[in-house]
This record gives structure tokens, sequence and C-alpha cells, in this order.
């Protein structure tokens, strides 16, 4: 009987990139392009998984400590082949003090990374890619992909990146006002072929009037969905929102638990779940919610603004379920989505073609990895 590979040791990698162009958001500007990194050694082996630590900018320090204080004591010395039952220890040990704290999210996070790298090494050790691990309905070779980050600075030339990568579907950022929000919409239309979508994201920039005031702006631009276009993202609010428009209703980048995604996908105002694997629970939640919601008509587009990792890991989570629509690409210059990983992603006719590797398919580029971490701590387990 072989012996079950045990989790011998645990790296975390804080890495950023300033950025000349500052990323603008409706609430903040990027001013650094960060990711947190995450390796798991088990049996020879090494498994990679991504957190998400965008904001605030004091993430990557509260990260570091939630990992080496908390994720690590608890992950040391367990059952490497088990993601699912690791995941609910951690959750049942983690979450009740970051409720507390008020602050669930960082929990939530901090263990996508070591379920998204325990999934890595389940593949290795069975010999074939993460995506035939999760019992989907669809064995897809190419996934499509919307271009990110456009507006309300640098449209024509986000807008061209775009199209060199053969995509056909922007994501413009609104929430800036209507007069700037107009003139992103309308240059981002200028800058494509007619038969382009153009999708919106708000960030949870409005409240429900302002929202129902944009929705006639949003209509004439014909936008494909509306992303997280209410404060506070409450269920209620877009169940009401959705009574006053056709335009679909995206939402599920700061959604945690299976149970809050069921309830949007079956809510009817929902068109679109964006469940991001660096922040929602990893592949065991992220499959879960796409089995769970098969049935619902919600389509699902993953959430990715971080690292290649990420969007490694939603690639291979689109191949393996059919209503996993589109996938989400930055476009914005970013050496996380471009140089991070061993084997770069690659692109046919305007899609992501899913990796055939054992695992994830890649492993991380260690030189660019050195170069752009800022902080590091590797915990060994004692037997």
């Amino acid at each position: 009987m072989a012996e079950i590979p045990l989790i011998e040791q645990i790296s975390i990698s804080m890495l950023a990139v300033p950025t000349d162009d500052p990323v603008p958001m409706s609430f903040a500007s990027m001013t650094e392009r960060r990711t947190c990194l995450v390796e798991v050694f088990a049996g020879g082996l090494t498994g990679i998984g991504e957190s998400w630590i965008n904001y605030p900018p004091w993430a990557a320090a509260e990260r570091m400590a939630l990992f080496t204080q908390g994720v690590a004591p608890l992950v040391l010395g367990q059952d490497a082949t088990d993601p699912a039952g690791l995941q609910r220890q951690l959750l049942e040990k983690l979450l009740p003090m970051g409720r507390q704290a008020g602050a669930p999210g960082p929990v939530w996070q901090a263990v996508s990374a070591v379920d998204v790298a325990l999934w890595d090494l389940a593949g290795q050790l069975a010999g074939c890619p993460v995506h035939a691990l999760l019992n989907g309905d669809s064995a897809r070779v190419s996934v499509p992909a919307y271009a990110s980050g456009v507006g309300p600075t640098a449209v024509e030339p986000l807008c061209n990146a775009a199209l060199e990568l053969g995509l056909t579907r922007v994501k413009a950022k609104v929430g800036f006002g209507h007069a700037t929000d107009e003139r992103t919409l309308t240059d981002i239309r200028a800058a494509l072929p007619g038969d382009a979508t153009v999708l919106a994201d708000a960030n949870q920039a409005w409240d429900p009037d302002t929202a129902y005031a944009v929705l006639p702006l949003l209509e004439d631009h014909r936008v494909g969905w509306i992303e997280e276009p209410l404060a506070g993202d409450h269920l209620a609010d877009l169940v009401r929102l959705a009574e006053h428009t056709s335009i679909p209703i995206a939402t599920g980048e700061n959604v945690y638990g299976v149970g809050a995604f069921s309830r949007r996908a079956t809510s009817g105002a929902i068109g679109y779940l964006q469940p991001d694997l660096a922040k929602c629970g990893g592949f065991t939640v992220g499959t879960e919610v796409a089995g769970s919601t098969r049935a619902s008509g919600c389509r699902i587009a993953p959430h990715c603004y971080s690292s290649a990792l990420g969007l490694l890991a939603a690639l291979h989570l689109a191949a393996a379920w059919s209503h996993v629509s589109v996938l989400e690409v930055d476009v914005r210059a970013n050496p996380l989505r471009t140089d991070l990983l061993a084997d770069p992603l690659r692109w046919a006719d305007g899609e992501l073609v899913v990796p055939t590797g054992h695992g994830l398919g890649s492993a991380l580029a260690t030189d660019v990895v050195d170069d752009l971490r800022t902080n590091h701590a590797q915990l060994t387990w004692r037997r």
C-alpha cells in the first residue's frame, strides 16, 4: 500500500510590481500589482496556489501573518491528497477568528491558495491535468476570454491590446461619474468593431438611485452585463435592480461560501456568477459552485485580476464545466500575468488553450519570482 504523502513544507512569497500607470477603480487606484504565492511540498512534489492581495495596501502584511500564525501550523503534517477535507478543517478553525475580526474574506483568500496548490499536487500524483479531476460536464480544449481593465484611462491602447489577442469582448471600468462613464463607453465603442461586446464593471460604486439613473446610459451602449453595480453587493438590492433592466447582472468576486453563490444563482436576478479561485475557496468551492448552479441557467465567468496563476486555475475550471462561459484577462501591462509561469498561457483565435500537463500544467518561473519577491517565509513540519 502506497504511503500517503504528508505536507512537509509550505512556502509563502509576496510579489509586487510598481506600475507607471496606476489602475483606477471607482474606490481607489492600484499603484502596484501584487500577489501572494503559496507552494506546498509533499511526496517530493510541489503544488502552487495564489491568494488575492490587491487591496488594501496592507493586505500583504496581514496575509503573511495569517499564513505563518494561522494556516501553516494547521496544514503541516496533514494529508496532501484530500483538498476538500483539509479545507473544511481550516475553515472550521480559522473562520470563527475571521468573523470576530469582522474580516472573514482574508481567511477564505488564504485557504484558497492552499486548496489550489493541493489540487495541483493531486493532478501531479494522478498523472493528469486538474480539470480532469473536477468531475465536470466538459472537456474543452480552449476557452473564450474578454479583456478587462479598460478605462477610464488609456482606452484606445488597451482596446488595441485586446484586439491583438483576438479578443472582441471588452470590459469598461465605470463608476466615475456620468460624464466620465459616458466618455469611456463611447471611446471603447469607437475603438472596437461594431459587433464587439462591451461589458461594464462598477466595483460597487453606486447606491440604488444612482444605479437606476445610469441604466439608460448602459442600455444605450448595449452593455452585455453590469458587474457589481451596487455598494454592499446585497442580493436583495440586486434583485430590485434587475427588475428595472434587461442587462444581466454579474457578481461574485466578493462572495464567500457555496450557499451564498447558490442563493444568487437561483434568485432570478443574476446572469453571471464570478467566483475568483484565489479568493472564494479554490477548486473545492469553485467546482461545487459550478456543479450546484448548472441547472439554474446562471452562467459562470470567473473573476481574475491578479496573476497568471489565478487565471490558469480559472482555465482549468472552465475546461471542466461547459457553463463557465468566459474568462477575464487583464490587458494592462502586468508582469505577474505575462512572466510568472515557466510555461506561459497560450492563445488560439482569441481563446486560452487548456493545458494538458499534469496538475496545473506549469511551474513558476523561479527567476521572476525571485526578482519580484518582497517578503518570504518558509515553514517546515517537525516530525
